[in-house]
């Protein structure tokens, strides 16, 4: 009905009736209560956790190239990317451009009318006069590689619709100047779009009549009729111009690509979007490839690009890495963002300046497949010398056992009832170590070795007898002998009691045991801490569809009721509860109101409730 009402109206109109009623479709989410706020506040202390991951994205198993990231109005980052086949676009989204969550894959070709074939090159705008809604200018692509820009729009990023022929024709550029015929591979692919003086542009790589690259560019006062305004770029030779990115500073234009047989990427500056652009004054400012600029604060940019490298077994990994282009005057320049500097301080010694070390380096070296037992992508491994994609030496590199160091986290204090974290390496406790210190004593309190062996194992630490105090961590390698060298990774306060194992020399327990296979000691769950039993709910996976776990803790053995509503407040569903010993509890929902009616996409809240008394609130995100 959508489209058949939009039908019935001139072509001229079509496109601002769809952003219209974009606007008006848009969810609108609800906020937390001042109480409910103040309960999360009071019932989530912020536990101390270091991961050592980097802003780098991986989709582990798929090869991954050209991509957008776009922010939305809750500060979330959505990243839309080639994906593996190219038959449709990957989408993951992170808060923080370190951790990330993949989700259903978009745009899939398959249910295309016009037969495309793969898809290409995603690049997301927020409509600026409606900016809870979002356009997707793509490459699609013919089994004969015929190339076409399309577009899709969607009110909450995770849903995309794609605009028919009739109000949106799939778009390329003129062929007076440009090589494109029907049925024949045909260049017309990257489209970026971008705004100046209020007029609307699109960037596509192209093909002259002469083969020469080129970058077509094309105007509009709307988002779906478009101008052909000819080449912005002439290329001197047969190379494709692609990926092409432009943006408007101090009255000075920036354009950066990347060329097809020159590695790295590419840029130029001018006094004039169509003026001329000099090819003899190229910089090449960086080693990837197909690169996003995401403006910031303060004059900054996220400047993020794809490369890839081959493991010993000839395995590709691909990867999206995330680091921060500042100016030095008109100059751009890339600011690789060390991980470690974020919260750790250089002591001493020269063995921690290549770490945190990226993937199962092992692997990559062909000496050993066997996992080193990390956690994400990046851990600490002092024998390592590859620091991640682009930048450092090559996946598989080492330093040795030679170079020695010393590190130190910043003061925090500890919130959690216990602490939990991978250990391996050589077994040097007095040389070759991680310890927690107190901080105004610096003295040590827990210190812990590897085991002659590169696999880490978890370890915990009792932190019941030093809560509220204040506490460093230092990681150690002062050993250059044979297996000197420590790996560290997963290093996490936790919320509850490490549990209390059999101690074969006393035949009672031990409140310190180690148990490596309980379950519980890699959940990062809040646990009650006595007496005064604080309540939390959250859920996992966020979104979901169309099952969620709902995971409560509170007081041992009570009973509650999880509630959940509607955005616009109303109630859906009652689900009662009861903790075990521990104060866990955990229902599932199958995101159907009280009858057993599937609900419609959206946001939810859960509400953990005693009575009338309000615990606790988290959002619950339902894809359909």
């Amino acid at each position: 009905m959508f489209i058949n009402q939009i039908k019935k109206v001139s072509p001229l109109d079509r496109g601002f009736i769809i952003i219209t009623l974009l606007f008006f479709s848009t969810v609108l989410i609800s906020q937390p209560s001042s109480a409910e706020k103040m309960v999360l506040k009071e019932s989530n202390p912020k536990l101390m956790e270091i991961d050592f991951e980097g802003a780098v994205f991986q989709d582990h198993g798929y090869v991954i190239k050209d991509h957008s990231l776009i922010k939305d109005g809750e500060g979330l980052f959505h990243l839309f990317y080639i994906r593996g086949d190219t038959k449709s676009f990957g989408h993951a989204t992170s808060p923080d451009l370190i951790h990330w969550t993949i989700h259903n894959q978009v745009i899939d070709t398959d249910q295309e009318t016009w037969n495309s074939y793969f898809v290409w090159a995603p690049h997301v705008i927020r409509i600026p006069e409606y900016p809870d809604n979002y356009l997707m200018y793509y490459t699609g692509v013919t089994r004969n590689y015929t190339q076409k820009t399309y577009l899709a729009y969607s009110n909450d990023l995770f849903s995309w619709n794609k605009f028919p022929d009739e109000i949106f024709e799939p778009f390329h550029g003129d062929t007076t100047w440009l090589e494109w015929v029907e049925g024949e591979w045909a260049n017309y692919r990257d489209p970026f779009f971008f705004e100046d003086n209020g007029i609307n542009y699109l960037l596509n790589s192209a093909e002259t009549n002469q083969n020469n690259g080129a970058i077509a560019l094309s105007s509009s006062d709307n988002y779906y009729r478009w101008e052909d305004k000819g080449p912005l770029y002439l290329h001197d030779n047969w190379h494709m111009i692609e990926s092409s990115t432009v943006i408007k500073r101090n009255n000075i234009y920036h354009l950066f690509f990347t060329e097809e047989g020159i590695g790295g990427i590419s840029h130029l500056s001018s006094d004039s979007l169509t003026g001329e652009w000099d090819i003899s004054t190229r910089t090449i400012i960086d080693a990837g490839h197909a690169c996003e600029l995401t403006e910031t604060l303060s004059d900054k940019y996220i400047f993020s690009r794809h490369t890839g490298y081959l493991t010993s077994s000839g395995d590709k990994v691909s990867t999206i890495r995330f680091d921060t282009l500042s100016w030095n005057g008109n100059c751009p320049e890339i600011k690789q963002d060390k991980i470690l500097d974020q919260r750790w301080t250089n002591l001493w010694g020269t063995a921690f300046e290549k770490q945190p070390v990226y993937g199962n380096s092992y692997k990559y070296r062909g000496d050993d497949t066997t996992s080193i037992n990390f956690e994400g992508n990046w851990w600490i491994g002092t024998y390592e010398n590859f620091n991640g994609p682009i930048y450092g030496d090559y996946p598989g590199s080492i330093q040795g056992n030679s170079p020695r160091g010393a590190i130190k986290s910043d003061n925090f204090m500890v919130k959690g009832r216990s602490m939990r974290l991978l250990v391996g390496g050589g077994n040097y406790p007095d040389s070759c170590y991680i310890a927690l210190y107190d901080a105004d004593s610096d003295t040590i309190i827990y210190k812990e070795t590897g085991k002659n062996t590169e696999t880490m194992d978890e370890r915990l630490w009792d932190l019941d007898p030093w809560l509220g105090r204040t506490v460093y961590l230092k990681i150690v390698d002062n050993s250059s002998t044979s297996f000197g060298h420590i790996n560290v990774d997963g290093i996490k306060e936790l919320g509850r009691p490490i549990p209390t194992q059999p101690d074969p020399e006393t035949n009672g327990t031990s409140p310190r045991g180690i148990n490596p296979n309980n379950d519980d000691t890699s959940k990062l769950y809040n646990a009650p801490h006595h007496p005064t039993y604080p309540k939390s709910i959250r859920n996992y996976p966020n979104p979901f569809n169309p099952t969620t776990t709902i995971v409560i803790f509170g007081k041992p053995l009570s009973k509650s009721t999880i509630t959940i509503y509607s955005v616009s407040g109303r109630k859906v569903r009652d689900i009662e509860s009861k903790t075990n010993s521990t104060g866990k509890a955990q229902v599932i929902w199958n995101g159907c109101d009280k009858r057993g009616n599937p609900l419609s996409a959206g946001v939810y809240t859960a509400v953990l409730r005693n009575g009338n008394e309000l615990s606790a609130s988290t959002k619950l995100i339902l894809l359909r």
